[in-house]
């Protein structure tokens, strides 16, 4: 009876350390195409960064909160089709803002107070105009449909970084 209770529990054991094992090897990874958060721009700083270009750039932004899934759908999915169906190095156009410090804090409602935008994921052109960070346009999630990657393109094409297809 003893060595049935020992063998049983060594087989317990074994089956959970290989579902444990195995969960580990396939686990879902939430960022898994994405730059080092190092390379985002600190949504903190972005207006001082802006402003110190200058008023002949443009910057072409993308407001990402890496704990929000629809700004990681956009940034794993959308923007790798974009990719290639432009042949454009969307990295290098387009600039990264972090937000997910507003999103813990739950401040979001400061994305619309200071850039006009009322949610996110959100694709903005800003530039300078009298001393002020201005938004030329700009391309936000409306909370039901996701954003896809044909209205990137036409955002693209809209600012003259992409030509029609």
């Amino acid at each position: 009876m003893f060595k049935k209770i020992v063998f049983a529990l060594l087989a317990l054991i074994v089956v959970y350390s290989s579902a444990v094992v195995t969960f580990r090897i396939f686990e879902p990874k939430t960022d898994t195409n994405v730059v080092e958060e190092s390379a985002y721009l600190d949504y903190d700083s972005l207006r001082e960064y802006i402003l110190s270009t200058g008023e002949s750039v443009t910057h072409y932004l993308y407001f990402y909160s890496r704990l929000d899934n629809d700004c990681v759908y956009v940034k794993n999915t959308v923007l790798a089709t974009v990719t290639a169906d432009t042949q454009l190095q969307i990295d290098k156009i387009i600039e990264t803002v972090d937000i997910t410090s507003l999103e813990q804090n739950m401040t979001t409602g400061k994305l619309a107070a200071d850039w006009g935008l009322g949610n996110y994921p959100a694709f903005a052109a800003v530039t300078v105009a009298d001393g002020e960070p201005y938004v030329i346009n700009s391309l936000v999630y409306d909370g039901e449909i996701p954003l896809s990657a044909q209205q990137v393109e036409e955002w693209l094409e809209l600012n003259g970084l992409a030509g029609s297809n």
